[in-house]
């Protein structure tokens, strides 16, 4: 039987029991970066055309399930 078959029926691993928990120091966790203006500029851009690739193929969505939901589509 492999653990997840086990942790189905109710029986847990005596290893899931402990809670270990590793601190690490705040500095390891958040990094600041700095950035220059020209880079910053530059992923704006690549956002700004991710969010306009999502815009059209929403509006391309829209328009399918308008044509589907008005049998509009050629069977």
């Amino acid at each position: 039987m492999d653990e997840k078959e086990l942790f189905e029926q109710g029986c847990f691993l005596p290893g899931w029991a402990t809670d270990e928990k590793e601190e690490t120091p705040i500095s390891q966790v958040y990094v600041r970066q700095h950035k220059d203006l020209p880079t910053l500029l530059k992923e704006l851009d690549e956002i700004k055309e991710k969010i306009q690739e999502i815009q059209a193929r929403q509006w391309q969505l829209s328009r399918k399930i308008y044509f589907h939901d008005n049998q509009l589509a050629q069977e």
